[in-house]
């Protein structure tokens, strides 16, 4: 059987982002696991007396702070692909120009706009369902349509976030969307902060519900992409290549030795 075109296109270009982003993670590490960017960071922190007057200016430092910029890199990067590609997928699925589905409200950017003017009767229809299963009151038919936010990671620890995830479903709910909130990492959601979004009029969906929803509001499944024997074995490869690229790096030898 011949797969749908739109399918294909979307599953070509899912693809061609996390090759994107495992080229990106090799080349960070291939830069900031080198001999030279660990004396030029040991070097900084010598000449920082903050840092010297409390022992920071060592190997072992060095290593945590490379290895907090590299988790910081593979949480954006996950990020970007699971915030980008969904709105590029929408447009396809909903038969929408990349206008329609991209919406601004006052400097701030929603990653999905989807509104009733623009969409069919039977695209309607599939949006309302699809809320009315997954969310409480998620009937659409009487409003204008819906706006979702997707995050990867949901880690709000800075307060100008937060501000704006606030602005943003006060600008929602003046215009009549029903506000979603998809968070697809299940360790990372913070109550606090989520409590007080949804007072503030978000609905999240949160794991393998925020996953569920988006699959089958898309109707593509990013997992099974994702479960394909070549395209796992081939991010394996580039994993675990370098994975070792950094635990054989000049600085995780030289913390290690340190601390023996």
């Amino acid at each position: 059987m011949t797969k749908d075109p739109i399918i294909q296109k979307i599953e070509k270009r899912f693809i061609e982002e996390i090759r994107h982003h495992l080229n990106g993670w090799a080349e960070k590490v291939d830069e900031d696991f080198s001999q030279k960017s660990f004396e030029d960071e040991l070097s900084n922190l010598n000449g920082d007396s903050i840092y010297k007057d409390f022992c920071f200016d060592s190997a072992s430092y060095v290593a945590i702070r490379k290895l907090g910029r590299m988790s910081i890199s593979i949480g954006r990067r996950l990020g970007e692909i699971y915030d980008k590609i969904p709105r590029f997928v929408a447009a396809a699925r909903f038969d929408l120009t990349s206008d329609q589905v991209k919406e601004k409200f006052k400097n701030l950017e929603l990653d999905i706009c989807l509104k009733n003017e623009f969409l069919s009767g039977e695209h309607k229809k599939h949006l309302n369902e699809t809320c009315q299963k997954y969310i409480e009151h998620g009937n659409v038919e009487n409003k204008n349509g819906a706006g979702i936010e997707i995050r990867y990671n949901f880690n709000p620890n800075d307060s100008a976030r937060l501000r704006k995830d606030v602005d943003m479903v006060t600008y929602l709910i003046e215009a009549d969307l029903l506000p979603i909130y998809l968070i697809f990492s299940s360790i990372s959601p913070r109550d606090e902060a989520i409590k007080r979004l949804t007072n503030a009029g978000w609905t999240f969906l949160v794991g393998d519900e925020g996953i569920n929803f988006m699959q089958e509001l898309l109707s593509v499944d990013f997992q099974s992409i994702l479960q394909k024997e070549h395209i796992r074995a081939e991010i394996k490869t580039a994993i675990k290549d370098f994975m070792k690229k950094i635990y054989q790096s000049p600085i995780l030898k030289a913390a290690i030795d340190e601390n023996k």
